[in-house]
């Protein structure tokens, strides 16, 4: 065995001459909050029913779920709730399809609650999105109705410039 001293990929960039440029959420970006409030309107909506929370601008934005936050009132016994996003047009033109649950699946939301959405990404946690137009990131709600009044408040911390 031998005693290493290497570079991550991004700090090899940095350190290379002439230094290779990196994108922002990739290094000495900025965090910006889209918080959210949302509550049901005047009716149930049914199983698999969406709650549209925030969009995205369009460019090249990294979710960040582990440092995000979703709180929840009581929806109902055996409910759970995807986070996932709408389709849309990544930055090369190409279709991208909606995942009802890319951001994080099956959260248990029968009770009152809060938590960090980190459950489908795997790795470190988050999540880029490239678009033309923007993405809109939604719930789903499973196993039963959302109730009229239920409310998801929160925030996805994203890096972008």
């Amino acid at each position: 065995m031998a005693l290493t001293n290497e570079n991550s990929a991004e700090l090899a960039k940095v350190l290379a001459t002439p230094p290779q440029s990196l994108n922002p959420d990739e290094w000495h970006g900025r965090f910006r909050p889209y918080r959210f409030t949302f509550t049901q309107g005047a009716a149930a909506g049914d199983a698999n029913s969406f709650a549209r929370l925030v969009k995205l601008p369009a460019g090249r934005y990294r979710v960040f779920l582990a440092l995000s936050r979703v709180a929840n009132s009581a929806f109902g016994a055996s409910r759970t709730l995807n986070l996932g996003w709408e389709a849309y047009t990544d930055i090369n033109g190409q279709a991208v399809a909606a995942s009802v649950n890319g951001l994080d699946a099956a959260q248990d939301v029968a009770a009152a609650g809060a938590y960090p959405p980190i459950g489908t990404v795997g790795g470190d946690e988050s999540f880029l999105f490239e678009s033309r137009s923007g993405v809109v990131i939604n719930a789903q709600v499973l196993a039963g109705t959302i109730p009229v009044g239920a409310t998801l408040k929160g925030y996805f911390l994203v890096v972008s410039d």
